[in-house]
């Protein structure tokens, strides 16, 4: 029984090294999910309903939404940088609020809204601009 039980032991320490190995890879998220709520092109059958916002306010409660892809689109802290993650690997970062200098005095990221290939990105009460979802560049730009 003794020898049994050392092959079994024997046996578990091959397959842990992998696993431990695998274990140390994934590293923490760039960003915090209790932060981030569904697009509304999230919702099951592909319905909208209250649950689901269409206009996402950035605050210190929501900075990221994650859209059915899966891809998470993060605003950084001081609200200038728009990023995107499939899990932990970041695909693009974008600075919107340097777009918007001079023009604007310190801009920040307030919404976000959501259409099949953009992300419309309201910056302050006077910016918007238009960021490619695929590549994270900026396409046009206005102020009101």
């Amino acid at each position: 029984m003794r020898f049994t039980f050392r092959k079994v032991v024997a046996a578990g320490l091959f397959a842990l090294p992998p696993a431990a190995i695998f274990a140390r890879q994934s590293g923490p998220l760039p960003y915090a999910t209790t932060q981030v709520e569904p697009d509304q092109e999230m919702s099951p059958i592909g319905v909208a309903t209250d649950e689901f916002k269409g206009i996402h306010i950035i605050s210190t409660r929501v900075r990221g939404v994650r859209g059915a892809n899966g891809v998470v689109y993060w605003v950084s802290s001081n609200k200038e940088i728009l990023s995107a993650y499939q899990g932990e690997h970041l695909l693009w970062r974008l600075n919107v609020a340097k777009a918007f200098t001079p023009a604007l005095s310190q801009p920040q990221i307030k919404k976000l809204i959501f259409c099949s290939n953009t992300v419309f990105v309201t910056v302050n009460k006077k910016g918007f601009a238009e960021v490619n979802r695929q590549t994270g560049s900026l396409g046009h730009k206005m102020m009101h």
